[in-house]
């Protein structure tokens, strides 16, 4: 794939982004905090200069013309800042899935949920639980989170799935839903196998080999994932993938981790690595791709 064209080809997704803002540029123009502060700082200003153009009217003979001259430059102004909210809010609609738009995440909390907690948060899970992970106080109250509501994430799972119509997904579809009954059964060490599978098949399918291992490639001896240097949509749906693809030898030694990963629930098969709450985690990460791939890839 080459990343700069102007048309993308079809499955071009590096290419369909950078049509899309940076997650530097986005968090720049997009963050709650910051624009609510504006708001509040501009609306009682220009109160004030409603006020102040009402009392200069009343007290001069020139009411008339006055406000014939004034009346222009407060719509003009007006008309600015309506444009300028409605534009970032379109952004933010336009970027975020359903169950964010409400949450508004800093940055800091994405980075600490999707890289060092690997925790998907595109398409899933819903806004209830998305709000609790947030107001959460660390990463062991996180995960508790998931486990206690494991069953509602995989409802959320389903619902996700369920949209998913684009012809070249129905297929993998299928087996999402083949996962969800797994995990509603009871058969939680089938349905890890399958959502690790499931996601290692949408990465292969669905990307050439080199924009692949950028978004995989997690090796003790090679920096992080950064955010920055992708667009929103893909920083966000992939950083918590890039968690899932960290390094794992079982010929170097290395312990089986606990927290799910791809490359452990193939080759380090095992009561560490298997349990309900890394199936839950494996199919929410396999759901966020697959609906991914539905929104973004040509029709």
């Amino acid at each position: 794939m080459t990343q700069e064209r102007n048309e993308p080809e079809k499955d071009d997704l590096f290419g369909s982004f950078n049509m899309m803002p940076s997650m530097a540029n986005f968090y720049r123009t997009q963050n709650a905090g910051l624009m609510k502060r504006l708001a509040e700082a501009t609306m009682p200003t220009q109160r004030i200069g409603e006020t102040l153009a009402k009392q200069i009217m009343e007290s001069s003979g020139l009411s008339n013309r006055f406000r014939e001259a004034w009346e222009p430059v407060q719509e003009h102004f007006r008309e600015q800042w309506r444009d300028l909210f409605v534009s970032i809010g379109s952004l933010k609609d336009r970027i975020y899935p359903e169950n964010l738009r409400d949450a508004e995440p800093r940055l800091k909390e994405l980075k600490e949920l999707l890289l060092e907690e690997g925790i998907p948060l595109m398409w899933v899970p819903g806004p209830k639980v998305v709000r609790a992970l947030l107001d959460a106080q660390d990463a062991v109250e996180r995960r508790r989170i998931i486990g206690r509501r494991w069953r509602g994430i995989v409802n959320d799972c389903e619902a996700v799935t369920n949209s998913v119509d684009h012809p070249d997904l129905l297929e993998v579809r299928d087996f999402a839903f083949d996962c969800v009954a797994a995990l509603r059964a009871g058969h939680t060490n089938p349905a890890q196998a399958l959502a690790a599978n499931l996601l290692d098949s949408l990465m292969h399918a669905h990307f050439e080999k080199a924009d692949r291992v950028k978004l995989t490639s997690n090796k003790k001896s090679k920096a992080k994932f950064d955010l920055n240097d992708h667009n929103v949509r893909v920083a966000l749906t992939f950083a918590p993938v890039w968690y899932a693809y960290a390094e794992y030898w079982t010929d170097k030694g290395d312990p089986i981790p606990r927290m799910f990963a791809r490359h452990a629930s193939a080759h380090g098969v095992s009561r560490t690595q298997y349990s309900r709450i890394n199936a839950v985690y494996g199919l929410m990460l396999a759901t966020s791709v697959m609906k991914f791939f539905d929104v973004e890839l040509e029709r």
